[in-house]
C-alpha cells in the first residue's frame, strides 16, 4: 500500500462544501475523491500539452483544393486551450 501523507489546503466554502456533498451522496471518501481528481487534472493538463504539440505539427500543411486545413489558433480556440 502506498504511503499517504498528510497535507493542508485552502479553497472556498462553497467548492469544499460540493465536495462533501457529492461525495455524502455517492458514498465515496473524500481522500479518495481526491486522490482520483488529482490524478484526473494532471493526465488531463499533460494530454493538453501532448495535444498542442500535436495541432503545430498538423498546422504546418498548406491549404489546397483536396484538403480542409485549420489554423492553429482557430484549433486551439476551439478546444479552449
Amino acid at each position: 500500500m502506498p504511503k499517504v501523507v498528510t497535507f493542508t489546503v485552502k479553497i472556498e466554502n462553497d467548492k469544499r462544501n460540493l465536495m462533501r456533498d457529492f461525495c455524502d451522496k455517492t458514498g465515496i471518501k473524500i481522500q479518495k475523491f481526491l486522490a482520483n481528481a488529482i490524478e484526473h487534472e494532471v493526465k488531463r493538463e499533460m494530454m493538453k500539452d501532448e495535444l498542442i504539440e500535436d495541432i503545430e505539427a498538423i498546422s504546418v500543411f498548406e491549404n489546397d483544393k483536396n484538403k480542409i486545413v485549420y489554423k492553429e489558433k482557430d484549433v486551439k480556440k476551439y478546444l479552449g486551450l
